[in-house]
């Protein structure tokens, strides 16, 4: 067969696989990772009647998961925006997606996240050869920002704390009531990480996990669910065209995919730094924006940072997630020492690239499928939908541990809700832990 062809085949392999790990908010990219590692003697087997050799079997199988991870990238938005169940990556984006969906407008959070994602991922592949010398040689930059994140990190506390909005008027008492809140959420949620962040929880399906997991899905996917059965919102019925970006808009939305791409790939470059740190990253970066705008921002963060992070990997030497841990194992790789990279990097970029521009139709079409039909369910019967959702996930994926993590988080979650802050301040949870171990 031909070796195109075969490369081509990993990729759409990929792709397939990616579609069904986004919707399913548990079943992370990491794992499914270490799930085809762990079959590698079982595909070059599969493979032995086909004339490859070993190294170029690597190569696809590096392919085929880099698919994935491209592909989750766009996808883990539904899930996010339908029934308020996020993955660690896509937390923060679930807030202004939801509250969309709230109005009608579901269709159009899905397809503004995937527009967003589609556009940042061409935007930081087109970024990454000054990446590598503002990096490395002869700049340097990442030991400056390496040496210097724990006042970034603190920075954004501070920004986050004096940029909450006051929701009783801009008065002296209100401007108080918001910053004590959001000091106390962050506060609270910062304690909590320390707590668990560590935790080695056991799977029931020996597989590898997170304990962000369940403590994000309940500070920002349950919390939102209860509240919702709490005041039961009106949904409005579902509105399918396409979203319509006035000349205006434009100009925001390049400055939003911008941001959150920059964001991507500092995320890429930190150690300890995750998605999520990113997302807060770009959300203090942008400053105000609608729910749009982002929507926008956030979807660029994840698929940039994954883009970034194959990038690094071969400037640094560095695995900055689960998954180039894995391809680590597959591959030996050269250093990217040249203006150009090595030769195997175009084929794992390649795949990336495919993977994504697939992915924009693939994830338009069905989530435009589900708001058709999301008419037919009733509001509550979706709540209570959502809600064994992510508890039946929670168990298992992290068991009866993960499950304790989910209720804590929860009621954490909704403190904010109740207090007038910003859910944003959850994200505590990771910005104190990374302080302290930085320090």
């Amino acid at each position: 067969m031909n070796e195109v062809l075969i490369f081509i085949l990993f990729v759409l392999i990929g792709v397939v696989v990616g579609l069904l790990s986004g919707l399913i908010p548990g079943l992370h990219v990491n794992t499914l990772s270490v799930v085809i590692l762990s079959m590698q003697p079982s595909l070059l087997c599969l493979l032995k009647g086909v004339s490859i050799n070993g190294e170029a079997t690597s190569l696809y199988l590096s392919a085929l998961i880099l698919s994935i991870c491209s592909t989750h990238t766009f996808v883990n938005i539904i899930p996010a925006t339908f029934l308020g169940v996020p993955d660690e990556d896509a937390a923060l984006t679930l807030l202004p997606a939801h509250r969309l969906f709230v109005g009608g407008r579901g269709y159009e959070a899905i397809y503004l996240s995937a527009l967003g994602s589609f556009v940042s991922m061409f935007l930081c592949a087109s970024l990454l050869i000054p990446i590598r010398f503002i990096l490395a040689e002869p700049l340097n930059l990442y030991n400056i920002m390496k040496e210097n994140m724990v006042w970034i990190l603190v920075s954004i506390i501070v920004i986050m704390v004096l940029t909450e909005k006051p929701k009783s008027g801009y008065t002296k008492t209100g401007i108080l009531k918001a910053i004590s809140g959001a000091i106390f959420v962050i506060t609270l949620s910062g304690i909590y990480g320390l707590v668990i962040i560590d935790m080695d929880i056991p799977s029931p399906l020996s597989l590898p996990t997170s304990v962000l997991f369940p403590a994000l899905a309940g500070l920002f996917g349950l919390s939102t669910l209860i509240y919702s059965f709490l005041f039961n919102p009106r949904i409005k019925e579902q509105d399918i065209r396409e979203s319509s970006i006035g000349k205006t808009e434009k100009t925001e939305s390049v400055v939003s995919i911008a941001t959150g791409t920059l964001s991507g790939i500092v995320v890429s470059i930190v150690p300890g730094i995750t998605g999520a740190i990113g997302t807060i990253l770009a959300l203090v970066a942008r400053g105000k924006v609608n729910e749009r705008q982002a929507i926008i921002t956030l979807s660029s963060v994840n698929t940039s940072a994954a883009i970034a992070t194959l990038a690094c990997f071969y400037i640094l030497q560095k695995t900055r997630s689960g998954v180039m841990v894995v391809i680590s194992n597959l591959i030996s790789t050269e250093s990217w020492n040249e203006i150009f990279p090595p030769s195997n990097f175009f084929y794992l970029l390649l795949s990336m690239l495919i993977a994504g521009s697939l992915s924009l139709p693939l994830t338009c079409y069905m989530g435009k499928k589900i708001a058709e039909n999301m008419n037919k369910i009733p509001y509550r019967t979706l709540l209570k939908v959502g809600t064994i959702f992510i508890v039946l996930l929670t168990i298992l994926f992290t068991g009866i541990l993960g499950l304790l993590i989910l209720l804590t988080a929860t009621a954490i979650g909704l403190i904010p809700i109740f207090l007038g802050v910003r859910r944003s301040n959850c994200m505590g949870i990771l910005l104190v832990p990374l302080i302290l171990r930085f320090l």
